[in-house]
């Protein structure tokens, strides 16, 4: 039996193979339509963007504690505790559920706000999986965990507001353009500092928005890469290819995925983001 087991929620959005290869647990967030309901999994994704194209538009949802309260028991059968990774608590309900289920448990679960999304958080879930896989116990990747979260940057361009908006969400996010003085042909900026999303800027292209993401990256100081997008898988291997020759990182260690519904609904489709961790 494995020491420890780690369980995170689909907005990590690991590529299946990774969630394999690593047996990490996964509990589906949801993308509502109206009064129906999707799971946020890779099956699902066509699915969702085609009822994202009719309408009505969507919201995002998390799961209840019973289906983190399933994760757990399966997870516990292959391990003696679980570390847990969600979604930043900062707008989501995911971590609060994680946390309310993991009580059932008699402290063999441990809840870890990633302060992230998306591959952000997938980013620190494979390393907790990499090093449970090397022995390590719970309190060290725990303490790995935070140390990393504070290094962690994910930023990401948007191709247009209109998601944001409709979102209600980010509200902030979008009093602040105001302030910048347009709401038009603009392709807003935004990074996630301890777990809140904010505007970080703007560009009048993707082109220049994505070469701001690229700028933020220290050469020759990675420890982890990612790229994400929403739709445009093209443009995120290209991304991709330019993080690795600034950073002077190895190409076939950045991650590239498609961002699922738990932030697409939000970022609409065409956005794309860039997620490292700068060694010390």
């Amino acid at each position: 039996m494995s020491r420890v087991a780690v369980v995170a929620d689909s907005g990590c959005d690991l590529p299946p193979a990774l969630v394999e290869r690593y047996g990490i647990g996964l509990v589906s967030l949801i993308a509502r339509f109206g009064d129906e309901e999707l799971l946020d999994t890779p099956a699902t994704r066509e699915q969702f963007w085609a009822r994202y194209e009719q309408g009505p538009p969507p919201q995002s949802a998390a799961p209840g504690a019973g289906a983190w309260a399933d994760a757990f028991t399966a997870a516990l059968e292959r391990a003696d505790e679980v570390i847990a990774l969600t979604i930043t608590g900062r707008h989501s309900a995911t971590y609060n559920g994680a946390v309310l289920a993991a009580a059932e448990f008699g402290g063999r679960v441990r809840v870890f706000d990633s302060w992230s999304v998306s591959l952000g958080e997938g980013l620190l879930a494979l390393h907790a999986a990499r090093r449970a896989e090397a022995g390590a116990g719970a309190e060290t990747i725990l303490a790995e965990l935070t140390d990393l979260r504070a290094r962690l940057w994910v930023g990401f361009v948007l191709e247009s507001l209109e998601a944001v908006q409709r979102g209600g969400r980010l509200a902030p996010v979008i009093a602040a353009i105001k302030r910048m003085g347009s709401l038009l042909a603009i392709k807003p900026i935004l990074a996630i500092r301890e777990g809140t999303i904010g505007l970080e800027g703007a560009a009048r292209s993707m082109r220049r928005g994505v070469q701001s993401l690229i700028e933020r990256v220290p050469p020759g100081r990675v420890f982890m890469a990612a790229v994400g997008h929403t739709r445009r898988p093209e443009l995120a291997q290209a991304v991709a290819d330019a993080l690795a020759a600034a950073a002077a990182f190895p190409r076939e260690h950045i991650l590239v995925g498609e961002i699922g519904p738990a932030l697409a609904v939000h970022a609409g489709p065409g956005a794309i983001g860039i997620g490292f961790i700068p060694v010390r």
